[in-house]
């Protein structure tokens, strides 16, 4: 079995169980023994995993971490584990424990969970000083694709210390790149709308202040085109995958232009929701661009199967048609597919 499906079916057990879990203790039996099984490790030969472990034997008997993974009698990873119910799991609140098992340990990974999220923590910044924020953090019920392979890096048959750690610290610094380019994206700063003019060559003169503020929309505008031109190019090869698959006529086909259009709209959603939440189902008369692939959750509609086009918004069972030219219109319509998309928050479907 892939390791993905594997990740699937502990999923639906944590969906189907945690509601039930009350205690720590049932916890660590009912969802983290079970990730630390899908990871490969035997929870129950302590050659591999050891439950409460003592880090170090200057530490009190009743302050032991949960469990820890070994490898040649020394341990490489360390899970502390909290109750289900602390889905926020307070890094500030552990840190101090944390802190302690880590510094006492001669591992180089620790994880807090509460059997749904996994927060991984290292040295990263200074060596055995236990960084104060995870590096990387797995969500069971919400994670995406790409995670699943710095997840496996875990698993038992491909760990590998030096590169674990090293991926770590790629990890760490490309999640801090992110967030200044997601800063940036939503307020472009000066020093950035700067940067842009100089590199374009927009400007012949001095640089203004009054010229950067002009040009903050246009930095935006320009982040929101290079997005839907980037989410095109990666749905332009799954499209072409899709329609080598159909064989029936009667079969339903999405266009190149529609999924343009859904990118374009995801583009637009990007700085007020995680737009993995934006889905689409297509249907021979239209395109549904959706929230939590919900179709009583629908953000809008497009119709590209004529030459005329158009976009339209439900307002109750009605539905309100709006012409458009061409897919890029699509951005002159933002601020009534983000007001749909706080409308549809905020009822309770």
């Amino acid at each position: 079995m892939e390791f993905s499906e594997k990740i699937e079916q502990l999923k639906e057990r944590v969906l189907n169980l945690k509601d039930n879990v009350q205690t720590e203790e049932a916890t660590k039996n009912a969802l983290v023994m079970p990730f630390l099984n899908t990871l490969g490790y035997d929870v129950f030969n302590p050659l591999e995993v050891v439950p409460e472990f003592v880090a170090d034997s200057r530490l009190k008997k009743d302050e032991k971490v949960d469990y820890a993974i070994m490898k040649d009698g020394k341990p490489i990873i360390l899970i502390e584990c909290k109750k289900v119910e602390n889905d926020k799991l307070d890094i500030k609140k552990h840190a101090g424990q944390l802190f302690k098992y880590f510094t006492a340990s001669k591992a180089k990974f620790i994880i807090l969970t509460n059997g749904i999220v996994y927060k991984f923590f290292s040295d990263i910044e200074e060596t055995n000083i236990l960084d104060k924020d995870p590096y990387f953090t797995f969500n069971l019920l919400e994670y995406k694709e790409n995670q699943l392979e710095t997840l496996s890096e875990f698993c038992k048959e491909n760990f590998d210390l030096e590169k674990a750690y090293s991926n770590a610290g790629d990890l760490k610094y490309i999640k801090q790149f992110e967030e200044v380019i997601e800063n940036e994206y939503r307020t472009p700063s000066d020093d950035f709308v700067r940067y842009l003019i100089s590199k374009s060559g927009v400007c012949d003169g001095r640089i203004t202040d009054k010229v950067i503020e002009k040009h903050k929309s246009t930095t935006v505008e320009a982040f929101n085109l290079f997005m839907s031109k980037v989410m095109k190019t990666s749905l332009d090869f799954s499209l072409t995958a899709k329609q080598e698959e159909k064989s029936s006529k009667n079969e339903v086909v999405t266009t190149l232009e529609e999924l343009e259009g859904y990118a374009i709209v995801k583009s637009i959603l990007n700085d007020i929701i995680d737009i993995s939440r934006v889905t689409y189902r297509d249907n021979a008369s239209y395109f549904n661009v959706l929230l939590d692939d919900n179709i009583r959750k629908t953000v809008c509609r497009l119709y590209f199967n004529r030459s005329q086009k158009y976009i339209a918004f439900l307002v109750g069972t009605k539905e309100n048609k709006q012409p458009i030219n061409s897919v890029n219109d699509i951005f002159g319509f933002a601020e009534q597919i983000k007001h749909k998309v706080d409308e549809i928050l905020t009822t309770k479907v």
